[in-house]
């Protein structure tokens, strides 16, 4: 059997299509994770997922998340509602 003694140096890149996979993956499930929850749960550092989340997923820095740029239809509906609601009260501001 031949063996690779332990040598110095700069391991091996961990940066695959598997684990930009998992990344991707967790992201969808829960929007509200931070890099570090990540880099702790996959055994790697910060500066690999960041890498990830910006170069390979495309996503940006928001409020200390990532989030998602992609509204669903009832987030979109509720954010126009609130939209509305202020116009509303600034109109009503106005007129008084």
């Amino acid at each position: 059997m031949i063996e690779d003694e332990a040598r110095p140096g700069r391991p091996f890149c961990v940066r695959n299509e598997g684990l930009i996979a998992k990344v991707r993956k967790r992201i969808q499930e829960e929007c509200c994770v931070t890099v570090r929850m990540m880099a702790d749960g996959f055994g790697v550092n910060r500066k690999m997922i960041r890498q990830i989340l910006v170069e390979d997923l495309g996503k940006r820095k928001v409020a200390s998340r990532f989030v998602q740029h992609a509204l669903s239809d009832d987030q979109r509906h509720e954010h126009v509602q609130y939209a509305k609601d202020i116009i509303k009260l600034l109109i009503e501001i106005n007129i008084s």
